[in-house]
């Protein structure tokens, strides 16, 4: 009983102490949080206990896929709690069963609540209780405070430059507010009046449905969730790599507990701080050698060059996007790829959880003597198979290149899980044997099927309302030069082509040293042939061959772009960005992960004199690129370390100083509008100040950022269109024609500023005004020659 949480018993005094600090450390980062955050202490403190309550009520569910994870999965019970409350309550009013509200999400989570202790009941009465020992609840803890502190720290740096303006913010912060205003999904596109965003937003709208279950407005949501997707991307890849690297030491845990948490903290590290190597080359290598060789150095580094190398230094025709977490932490963008991560890092969590559930099996067959045979039924109908199921099909509604991807990864760990299980290897001097081979393929694509049709379900109220963007795929043309590969991807390829050189080695000293005969020697030698990579796998440890995946898709998706890309609007010299940019995105989060495991195992467990002089030398070269995060933060939000620069985390903020007027009318249409009638502005480019209204407000307007609906439409003719009857409305003196114009679209606003007069000098201010109600106005001055007004209109079709 000594691991049970009950009252101290047999003197254990020293449980109760740990619990008492963990809960006073607990009470220091919550006063700290006070101070820093001033003002917004009160908003982080109900986004945080919002995800609290999250991770806790769906800890049944977690403890029940990650029953061999050290902490219950606690922190994967957050992340699957947010996916499934959210999915839940976007279908819900996706059919229109229930409007998207804050009590309809709470209402959800109380469904979940409720699933959980049935669950719970289910599994106390077959005897399978939540493991809650002292250690498990101490690891939980550690966790929530570990991630306590860095949601403080993320949440603080970004009170330094809070605003939702630049690069692709207006796009996602106006998502937030569409969907704040919507009652149903899906939600009304605030860039084509009379239709609904036909684009990956459910990504967004998990935001949104963390900002109502929280009470907390999109003002300072759209923050709130860029910094909880930094203190997730930390920690559920070290959770994951603590878990692998554990059972790799297997009995040596109990005398090495820290070496899974660094193995952890290097991966976190890894996957949501690191840059890739043209930072230390560059920030440090360069400048040195050309202060040595006494040649002019270049001004100081600018963080966004590690994202734009290949096409951009030296300049060419072809120009790509390589970019990773840490730069979208530090940039801001609230991007489908971004809010992604946490799901892609769920279902690798999962795939572990699948590897760690099947370890009996795999075990069982190198018992020649063993007649367990796998039902097949659970085999292909399991939590694990559905679930995993459940996110790739989210997936099709939130990034959708991970759908392909992870529907890969995913594949890969279950069929080499599945070639050892049914015992496709028997013993290293056996023949493999071809039939159960087969049965092994096809177990794996029954389990793929299963896979699909649960992801195509989960998405299909999403595909019904959705048209395809882009699917055509094309051969490459241009190629990355070499020398940036190796500057870009070298390092991790290294480091995973070291590990597999290590495992093969290994494999092939094993087998010498079990003295086969000569034709087993030769089917040795020949190791991709007669079965021997399907023993070489087998002979893995479940780490190992997790590790192994990990890698190998990784370097995958360095290469592919290399081959192929997917044609979309971005054609000339952009042809291949888009492409390497969300595929090199997964890899620098697989090599991440897999980085932690592989330094501690060469580290502590090496095989071959080598291994430690390697893991020295790549560990130095990986510690180097964690530095990029302080010098990128610097950089965007200047000095953090001086509370008083801090400004707040409302993103809405920065127009009462860029721009004015556009703020105080913003400001009247969110006091005063309800629902989401349609308020014309003027349409402009993408990534320009133009739409901040329909951004700021959530309300639809008739045309937004050019290239943007482009993507999202198709084509250009009806965006031409739209712009030549938006200029009609504000130019012409034909008032016939004006009022055509707004009851083709229900305008019931108009709207007038300094970007309307920049774009359209020649105003008809007197028709305008003559068409409804002024309702808000900013008079011209001395210093703005300009009036700022607000139109009311009744539609009358």
């Amino acid at each position: 009983m000594r691991n049970k949480i009950t009252t101290p018993v047999n003197g254990e005094r020293n449980i109760l102490i740990k619990y008492i600090t963990q809960i006073m450390v607990g009470i220091l980062f919550l006063f700290l949080s006070n101070r820093l955050l001033k003002e917004d202490f009160a908003v982080f403190l109900r986004w945080w206990f919002a995800l609290l309550l999250l991770g806790i009520t769906f800890l049944p569910l977690s403890q029940k896929i990650f029953s061999s994870f050290h902490d219950n999965g606690y922190l994967f019970s957050k992340t699957i709690g947010l996916a499934l409350s959210g999915y839940l309550m976007w279908l819900f009013s996706s059919v229109k069963l229930m409007k998207f509200t804050s009590l309809s999400c709470v209402m959800v989570v109380a469904l979940g609540v409720c699933f959980n202790l049935l669950l719970f009941a289910r599994m106390k009465t077959n005897h399978k209780k939540l493991m809650f020992t002292s250690d498990k609840l101490e690891a939980m803890v550690k966790e929530e405070l570990l991630f306590l502190a860095l949601f403080l720290i993320w949440t603080y740096i970004r009170g330094f430059k809070p605003e939702a303006y630049g690069t692709e913010k207006f796009m996602d912060y106006g998502f937030m507010t569409a969907m704040m205003r919507a009652e149903y999904m899906p939600p009304r596109d605030l860039w084509f009046a009379g239709s609904t965003i036909n684009y990956y937003y459910v990504g967004q709208y998990m935001a949104t449905f963390m900002t109502k279950l929280s009470f907390v407005t999109v003002n300072t949501g759209y923050n709130l969730m860029l910094m909880t997707l930094a203190a997730f991307a930390f920690l559920l890849p070290y959770s994951l790599i603590f878990n692998v690297t554990k059972h790799y030491l297997g009995n040596q845990y109990t005398e090495r507990k820290k070496i899974p948490a660094i193995a952890g903290l290097l991966s976190g590290a890894g996957v949501s701080l690191a840059g890739n190597m043209h930072f230390p080359l560059y920030y440090w290598v360069i400048p040195i050698l050309r202060t040595l060789l006494g040649t002019d150095s270049e001004d100081g580094y600018w963080f966004p060059d590690s994202t734009r190398y290949i096409g951009y230094d030296p300049d060419t025709t072809d120009k790509t996007i390589h970019e990773f977490p840490g730069y979208s932490f530090v940039l801001g963008d609230l991007h489908a790829h971004v809010i992604n991560i946490i799901f892609v890092l769920t279902v690798l969590g999962i795939l572990f959880a699948w590897l760690m559930y099947r370890k009996k099996s795999m075990e069982n067959i190198l018992h020649e003597d063993s007649r367990d045979k796998p039902n097949l039924w659970k085999e292909i109908f399991n939590p694990y198979i559905i679930l995993i199921g459940f996110f790739i099909g989210l997936f099709h509604t939130t990034n959708f290149w991970d759908f392909p991807i992870y529907y890969v990864v995913a594949g890969a760990v279950i069929l080499f899980s599945n070639a050892v299980v049914y015992r496709v290897n028997t013993a290293p001097s056996v023949q493999v044997n071809r039939f159960m081979l087969l049965k092994a393929i096809w177990v794996t694509a029954a389990q793929g099927i299963t896979i699909i049709l649960t992801a195509k379900l989960t998405a299909l109220p999403f595909t019904l309302n959705f048209v395809q963007i882009s699917t055509e795929i094309r051969l490459a043309a241009a190629h990355t030069p070499l020398y940036q590969l190796i500057i870009l991807w070298g390092l991790p390829v290294i480091l995973v082509s070291g590990l597999l050189i290590e495992l093969i080695s290994k494999y092939k000293r094993n087998t010498r040293e079990m003295g086969q005969s000569e034709a087993g020697m030769n089917k040795n030698k020949r190791f991709l042939q007669n079965g021997s990579i399907i023993r070489f796998l087998a002979d893995l440890n479940i780490s190992e061959l997790f590790i192994v995946i990990l890698g190998l898709c990784g370097i995958g998706l360095v290469i592919i772009p290399e081959l192929i890309y997917v044609l979309d609007i971005y054609s000339g010299d952009y042809k291949r960005a888009n492409t390497m940019f969300k595929l090199t995105y997964q890899a620098f989060i697989m090599f991440g992960i897999c980085s932690g495991f592989i330094f501690v195992k060469f580290l502590k467990t090496p095989e071959f004199h080598w291994q430690r002089k390697f893991a020295v030398i790549t560990l130095l070269l990986f510690l180097s690129s964690l530095w990029y995060s302080k010098v990128a933060v610097q950089a965007w939000y200047g000095n953090v370390l001086n509370p008083q620069n801090y400004k707040g985390l409302d993103e809405a903020a920065f127009l009462e100083t860029v721009m004015p007027d556009d703020y105080l009318a913003t400001n009247w249409l969110n006091d005063n509008i309800e629902g989401t009638p349609v308020i014309l502005e003027a349409n402009g480019d993408s990534y320009s100040d133009y739409e901040r209204v329909s951004v700021i407000t959530g309300l639809p307007t008739v045309l937004g950022w050019y290239v943007h609906e482009w993507l999202w439409r198709g084509g250009t003719d009806i965006l031409d269109e739209r712009a030549a009857e938006i200029q009609n409305i504000y130019t012409s003196t034909d008032t016939e024609l004006v009022n055509a114009v707004i009851d083709k679209y229900q305008i019931e606003y108009i709207y007038v500023g300094k970007l309307e007069l920049d774009k359209y000098t020649t105003i008809n201010d007197a028709l305008l005004k003559s068409l409804g109600e002024v309702v808000f106005m900013s008079p011209a001055t001395e210093s703005k020659p300009y009036e700022t007004y607000i139109v009311h209109v009744e539609p009358k079709g």
